[in-house]
């Protein structure tokens, strides 16, 4: 077997794998912070108590959105980085066939 020449693609795989895991994770977030705006009413607090949930839902709703974006796009990092690892192995053999002599 030819040594590599560019790249260890077996870290780049494993790189696109915890990438994707760590998308799963973020989803988990999401739904945390949007659970947010399902909480029991505090108009028992007042007026006070009111504006601060309806803030609260409002900033968590932003920061879901934020967190998907992210999530989304670390899935996306996942083909990304297969798709390289994929690119290294074919570029290592040519390379490697050519120094051989293999044409």
């Amino acid at each position: 077997m030819l040594p590599r020449l560019s790249a260890d693609t077996d870290l780049i795989r494993a790189y696109g794998s915890a990438s994707s895991g760590q998308a799963a994770e973020l989803q988990g977030v999401v739904a945390r912070l949007t659970a947010v705006g399902t909480v029991p009413s505090t108009s028992m607090f007042g007026p006070v108590g009111a504006r601060f949930q309806a803030a609260l839902i409002q900033a968590a709703g932003r920061e879901a959105h934020r967190v998907s974006e992210l999530s989304a796009s670390l899935a996306a990092a996942r083909s990304a980085a297969w798709r390289a690892a994929q690119a290294y192995s074919e570029s290592d053999t040519g390379a490697g066939n050519q120094i051989a002599g293999n044409w």
